[in-house]
Formats: C-alpha cells, sequence, structure tokens
C-alpha cells in the first residue's frame, strides 16, 4: 500500500499531456490560454487557470484542451488544494472528469485524426485509473488504464513527434514494472507487464522534448530518483531538479516542499530545517501558503530532529503539528504527523502515549494506508534505528 500511494501521485501525469506539435496544428490563441491556464496550475493560481479553461470553451466548444484543463483544475485541487481530505471536492472531481471525457468524445466524432484529442481522453482514463486504484477497483483501474495505453498509443501513431506522450507511456512502464503488489492483483484478471527501464528512458525523453508535460517528468523522476533501494535513486539529481522547477514556479508552495524533501535525501538536515521554518512563517502571510499545510511543515521538522537523534525536541514539534491542526479535517500529512509522534512517544519510553496515538490513527477513515502500520505498531513498539535512518520524510 505505501507504493501504491506512491503510484496515485505519480500517476498525476494524467494532468499535463498537450502535444508539443499542437503549436504547429492549432490556433495560437488556444496555445497562449492553454499555456496560461497550465502555468496557473502548476503556480496553484486556480482562478487564473478557470479563467484561460473557460476562454478557449467559449471559443472553441468542446476542444479537448478545454475539457481536460477543467478536469485538470479539478483534481489539481481536491490533490492539492485539499490534499484528498474533502469528500465533496472529490465528488466534484469524479463529475467533471466524467463529464470531460464525454466531452472529447463528442469532439472525437467530428475530428477523428485529431491527435490533441487522443491525448487527451488517454490522460483522463489514466486519471480515472488512478483514482480507481486508489479506491482498490481493481477491474476499473485495470481497463480505465488500458484505455489510456491505448490512446496515448494512437496519438503517437498519428504524429510520432508528439513527445508529450512519452510521459504517460513512461509512468505506466515503469509503475506497471515496479508494483508487483498491484501487478498480483491485476495478474488475476489479466496479464500486465512493464519495463522500468523503458519507462524512465521515456520519461526523460518527455524531460528533453516535451513542450507542456516536460516539467511534470521532472516530478516523476524526482520521485524516482527519490526511491530507496532503487537502481535509479539519485536524490542529488532530484534536488537539481526541483530547484530548476522552484525558479521557474517561485508561487508554488508544493515545489518549495519537494525541495525541503529532497534536502531531507540528501542529507542536508540544517536546511531542512531552515527551509522548513520558513516555509512555515509563510503559512498564513502568503496567500498559496494554506493553514492545511501546516501538518508538513511541523512533520518536516519533527522528522528531521528524529533523524538527528534529537528525540524530546521531535516530540515538542511534533506535539505542536497535532495541535495546530485539531480544527481542521484530518490530511494525509496530518496522521502521518500523528503516527510519527507515537514512533517519538516509544522511544521516549512513553509507551501508554504512543498505544493512544497508534489508537488515535486508526479512528481515522483508512484513506491514506496507514493502518497497516498502526496496527503493527500496537503490537511491537517502535525503537531508535540504527545510525539516525528513520525512512523518508514523506508518508509511505
Amino acid at each position: 500500500m505505501k507504493r501504491l500511494l506512491r503510484l496515485a501521485a505519480a500517476c498525476l501525469w494524467a494532468l499535463t499531456a498537450v502535444p508539443a506539435s499542437a503549436e504547429l496544428t492549432l490556433p495560437p490563441d488556444v496555445m497562449q490560454h492553454a499555456t496560461e491556464g497550465i502555468n496557473g496550475v502548476y503556480s496553484l493560481d486556480f482562478d487564473t487557470a478557470q479563467k484561460n479553461i473557460e476562454w478557449v470553451f467559449a471559443h472553441y466548444p468542446d476542444h479537448p484542451f478545454a475539457h481536460f484543463g477543467n478536469a485538470m483544475i479539478a483534481w489539481s485541487r481536491y490533490e492539492y488544494e485539499y490534499e484528498l481530505s474533502d469528500d465533496r471536492q472529490r465528488k466534484v472531481f469524479e463529475q467533471i472528469l466524467d463529464d470531460s471525457i464525454d466531452g472529447i468524445k463528442r469532439w472525437m466524432k467530428q475530428n477523428p485524426d485529431d491527435p490533441n484529442a487522443y491525448m487527451g481522453i488517454g490522460a483522463l482514463y489514466g486519471l480515472r485509473a488512478m483514482f480507481s486504484m486508489r479506491n482498490r477497483s481493481w477491474v476499473t483501474a485495470y481497463f480505465s488504464g488500458r484505455k489510456a495505453i491505448k490512446n496515448l498509443e494512437k496519438s503517437l501513431e498519428l504524429d510520432p513527434t508528439y513527445y508529450d506522450a512519452y510521459f504517460g507511456l513512461g509512468i505506466y512502464q515503469y509503475y506497471a514494472g515496479t508494483l508487483p503488489s498491484v501487478i498480483k492483483i491485476l495478474a488475476k484478471i489479466v496479464a500486465i507487464k512493464g519495463d522500468p527501464d523503458e519507462g524512465v528512458k521515456q520519461l526523460n525523453l518527455s524531460r528533453e522534448k516535451a513542450h507542456f508535460t516536460g516539467d511534470s517528468s521532472k516530478l516523476i523522476l524526482i520521485e524516482i530518483q527519490n526511491t530507496r533501494g532503487s537502481k535509479y535513486y539519485d536524490p542529488q539529481k532530484s534536488l537539481e531538479y526541483i530547484r530548476q522547477l522552484r525558479a521557474k514556479y517561485p508561487k508554488n508552495p508544493l515545489m518549495h516542499y519537494v525541495e525541503i524533501i529532497c534536502l531531507y535525501e540528501t542529507g542536508h538536515y540544517d536546511e531542512v530545517s531552515a527551509q522548513a521554518e520558513q516555509f512555515l512563517k509563510l503559512i498564513g502571510k502568503d496567500p498559496f501558503y494554506k493553514d492545511i499545510y501546516l501538518s508538513r511543515a511541523y512533520t518536516a521538522l519533527g522528522t528531521v530532529q528524529m533523524a538527528k537523534g534529537n528525540w524530546q525536541q521531535a516530540r515538542e514539534l511534533l506535539e505542536k503539528g497535532h495541535a495546530a491542526i485539531q480544527n481542521q479535517e484530518p490530511s494525509r500529512w496530518g496522521v502521518w504527523n500523528e503516527l510519527r509522534l507515537g514512533e517519538v512517544y516509544d522511544v521516549l519510553g512513553e509507551r501508554e502515549k504512543a498505544v493512544q496515538q497508534y489508537q488515535y490513527v486508526l479512528s481515522f477513515d483508512d484513506k491514506w494506508g496507514f493502518d497497516d502500520a498502526a496496527k503493527a505498531l500496537l503490537k511491537t513498539p517502535y525503537t531508535a534505528p540504527a545510525e539516525g535512518d528513520v525512512g523518508p520524510l514523506p508518508p509511505q
């Protein structure tokens, strides 16, 4: 389940798949508004993104870019603005996703050879596959994924220079080849294979040559390169990529936070603390740094102290994280903070408090897959690991 969540995050390839060749075949005004809309999403400026997508709808009804962009905004808000914790926004996203797929199908009837349509609908089927997988709807996930790959391959058949298509195909190849727990379940339905080396190659091709998915490819490669025990493990390169992205999207707090994760993975602990403190100070002062990110800040500050062996300091910081979100809906990072706090109590010999924390984690719906870890810790107390290796910073 740990890596399944990683897959869900990685499958954001479905949000940015627009062809490089579109510059040659589409009216410049469409490309202008599509670019501004996508940059708005990358910057978490959803008002700007929505304004540009609505312009495309008004001037080019049912255009794939318009439907694709609408679904992109809905998903990004659910994933990032609401941290996957708002069921109302989830329902909004699901309805927009269905409507967007139907809208592109209408376009395809009138434009059967448009590679943009195959790219757009392939991306949205990929998004549906990811969402179904997250909800353990394996059959729906498989068939949606198959439709995604079929349409992405069709877009390349129509236009071999359609480098953005390699983004989705690369993610499929990589994750299908490195998620045995998922494959075992899907294998009961149909054989499914992947080639991680080919996937990484395709992602790098998208990174180098794609028009819109180059930045998304960097984000996925960061995820891959931060995976411990992997042959592709290269957190220093991840740090290089995220600094490039932060320079391009300086207002996006999540780019900021990914840099914190990369600094942690490269062992720059003092810089982690400094950046996490800055991140925390911006919450409530910068309009893009929202209260829902408090858990991220305190988890980073607490976890780096755990890694340094400063367990009392870790306790104080994670307890502040616990107190800061009592009036919020639970989020993935919030529950992760609670689990980490239980681990700290265990190391400090406060087993009763640790047990209360693990039971508290179990009191939430298991949206993020923490129940197995909490149940295991109820049976066996957490112990301080050798050499300060407390595991990765993000939830596992």
